[in-house]
């Protein structure tokens, strides 16, 4: 004999079963981020050039890895939750730090030895993408003030 089950059992059987495998699914993924316009003042070292206690950042320019020392950085976050040392703690465990695409990728391969480069970009902390938005010859906005 058959024991009849009602549509609306088997319609909220349904649903539950869905609701279990969807959230046990999402605590798996990565939380998606917004990319951050950060900006990072860099110089090159000179070859054989010392750090000492310097922070340095690497960036990966397709199959290429440059070393560079960081000056300053920050991010531009309207709200003023998010600063650069988070995003330092996202990407300071990953060689290259960053990876590096858009239009001026190629502006870390082409710096001379000793030369200041202020970088703005966008940071997705998915992938440790930076995306080269624009540059500035020197340090920018950060550079000491010069007298005439």
């Amino acid at each position: 004999m058959k024991s009849p089950v009602s549509k609306i059992t088997l319609f909220l059987f349904a649903i539950s079963t869905l609701l279990c495998i969807a959230t046990r699914g999402n605590a798996q993924m990565r939380p998606m981020m917004i990319p951050l316009t950060t900006t990072m003042v860099i110089t090159k070292p000179a070859p054989g050039e010392i750090y000492g206690n310097k922070q340095v950042v690497t960036m990966g320019v397709g199959g290429k890895t440059y070393k560079f020392v960081l000056n300053d950085a920050y991010v531009d976050d309207p709200r003023g939750i998010i600063h650069w040392p988070d995003v330092w703690e996202l990407v300071r465990q990953y060689k290259p730090n960053f990876n590096v695409t858009g239009m001026g990728e190629d502006t870390f391969a082409k710096m001379q030895p000793g030369e200041t480069l202020t970088v703005r970009g966008m940071f997705s902390g998915n992938n440790q993408t930076y995306e080269v938005m624009g540059t500035e010859p020197g340090g920018g906005n950060f550079a000491p003030g010069q007298h005439y």
